[in-house]
């Protein structure tokens, strides 16, 4: 596990999990579904992006998908917008390296597994063949 930090605008976003940034994020959503349109963007061309994503679609699509797409642009001028500053980072513990020791140990029950074994031939195990390629 890498013990690099991502930041959100300048912020960990370990600070996300905190109690008051969550209380904070459930307000913004409150808010979020009352307004849509709050950024200052042009609303997206979707037959341009269709075109440049390589997909194709109808222009019944095309105009049931700009207002989806305006909105979720509108979500993120919203996000642009919450006070971070005034938010002390919380404290995570450190979870590197909580893995047991791999340690090469020997098994001592090879006998009993080829003595249940139906088709052994030194030193493999005969199996029913499961895929039909020939």
């Amino acid at each position: 596990m890498s013990s690099k930090v991502l930041y959100f605008r300048g912020t960990p976003l370990t600070t996300l999990w905190n109690p008051k940034i969550q209380h904070k994020l459930l307000q913004f959503r409150r808010l979020s579904s009352k307004t849509t349109n709050c950024c200052s963007l042009q609303p997206p061309n979707v037959s341009h992006l269709a075109k440049t994503a390589h997909i194709s679609l109808t222009p019944t699509e095309v105009e049931e998908f700009g207002p989806k797409i305006q909105q979720v642009i509108g979500w993120f001028g919203q996000l642009q917008g919450v006070d971070l500053q005034s938010i002390e980072p919380s404290i995570r513990a450190d979870t590197e390296n909580n893995l047991r020791d791999n340690t090469p140990e020997t098994f001592d029950q090879r006998d009993a597994i080829i003595a249940s074994v139906p088709s052994y031939e030194e030193p493999y195990i005969k199996v029913p063949k499961v895929l039909n390629v020939d």
